[in-house]
């Protein structure tokens, strides 16, 4: 199970951010039942996160709760998108590297 884009040896020679864009667009196209898993798992992490928040103590903590969670959600979502699209990296990749050759 990966957590970082960077650790997967495919994209390896890409920057951050076109590791990321990489990522997001192999997600686009992954067959539809699996984005709806994607999305539904996320959605159930999102539900989890939040409903915790519900049992912090507190008016001041509970804000601050939210601005962090707010904040961080995008990390506890990244992997699951990750995992998810690593078989269709590769095609992904073909297809960009495809696109520059032609321009």
């Amino acid at each position: 199970m990966y957590f970082s884009s960077k650790n997967i040896q495919v994209l390896a020679p890409y920057s951050p951010s076109e590791r990321v864009a990489i990522v997001q667009d192999a997600a686009k196209n992954m067959p539809f039942a699996r984005r709806a898993v994607a999305g539904a798992l996320k959605l159930l992490i999102l539900i989890a996160l939040f409903w915790s928040l519900l049992y912090v103590p507190g008016v001041a903590w509970k804000v601050v709760s939210l601005l962090a969670a707010g904040l961080l959600y995008p990390l506890l979502l990244m992997p699951v998108t990750l995992n998810l699209a690593l078989p269709y990296l590769a095609e992904e990749i073909a297809r960009r590297q495809a696109a520059e050759s032609k321009q």
